[in-house]
């Protein structure tokens, strides 16, 4: 390999040695949350909140706006999850912690911790739609994964913020696809950094293997065959990065809207879209604000 080609990729790489730690008390919320919300206990929740003061800050001060018309003050936290709602705190909440763990750093100019939230959430709940009408691999871990697809985007922008302002703007000018463009620039794409990134995080392995490949999902088939009758996470995380990409919920700017979307078929696997579609749309608008 050439020497400047490898010094790229090995300086792009080396980002992951700055990826902040994933705390067991995150680890103990994520696997509380990932679960159906029917074995969602209140109590325990608030319990593991409370144990994490900036956390439990934000959680009381969403219950306190005017999003969700309160009169009196929310001054708990299990009276602030009771009022939001499980649905919506494990959105929140997921998503908040891990913009939380990289609070410390200076982003790229270009860069915005609310849009990259906002597509995360929006991903991670389209997502779920499917996974509810369709018989995904590893459907428990589809939310975290939809979370998550992106990390390696948010760990470029905050550790190699020159490289982002280059890849935003190559993008631009030349109208190309993100992920052409940090492989021009960095010789490493983003899906690659989530992928090794979460695995560094210790997630169950067909996350990581999901993330890695969401814009390659044949890839992802090759390497970790769903079986029969399962349709792969990785292709259902590619059509939903798509599909909220197309909805102008993009990372970078709305640019993403006017792009043509990817088909929500799923050969062999008849479902219905407009099912998901409509299921998604009256999430969002309990949602879309929390995210703005």
């Amino acid at each position: 390999m050439h020497p400047v080609t490898s010094s790229l990729r090995d300086r792009s790489l080396a980002c992951l040695d700055r990826l902040p730690r994933l705390s067991p008390l995150i680890m103990q919320l994520v696997a509380k949350l990932v679960r159906p919300i029917r074995d969602v206990q209140v109590q325990e929740l608030t319990v593991l909140i409370e144990k994490d003061p900036l956390l439990a800050g934000q959680v009381l001060s969403m219950s306190n706006s005017a999003l969700f018309g309160r009169k009196t003050q929310v001054t708990t936290v299990d009276r602030a999850i009771t009022m939001i709602g499980l649905g919506t705190l494990r959105r929140f909440s997921i998503a908040t912690s891990i913009s939380n763990l990289f609070r410390s750093f200076h982003s790229a100019p270009s860069f915005s911790m609310t849009r990259f939230n906002l597509h995360s959430v929006a991903t991670a709940t389209f997502v779920e739609g499917l996974v509810n009408e369709l018989p995904v691999e590893f459907p428990e871990g589809a939310f975290v994964a939809g979370i998550l697809h992106d990390v390696g985007r948010l760990l470029i922008a905050v550790t190699l913020p020159d490289e982002f302002e280059s890849i935003a703007a190559m993008a631009s000018v030349k109208d190309a696809p993100l992920i052409e463009c940090e492989r021009s620039v960095q010789e490493v794409d983003h899906a690659e950094l989530s992928g090794l990134a979460l695995k560094r995080w210790g997630l169950a392995e067909s996350i990581p293997t999901a993330v890695r490949f969401h814009h390659e999902p044949d890839r992802a088939i090759a390497q970790s065959d769903p079986g029969p009758g399962k349709v792969s996470l990785s292709l259902v995380l590619n059509k939903a990065d798509a599909f909220v990409n197309y909805l102008g919920m993009s990372i970078l700017s709305a640019r993403a809207a006017a792009q043509k979307p990817l088909s929500l078929e799923f050969p062999g696997f008849p479902y219905s879209e407009e099912k998901v579609i409509d299921t998604f749309d009256r999430e969002w608008k309990k949602l879309g604000d929390l995210f703005r």
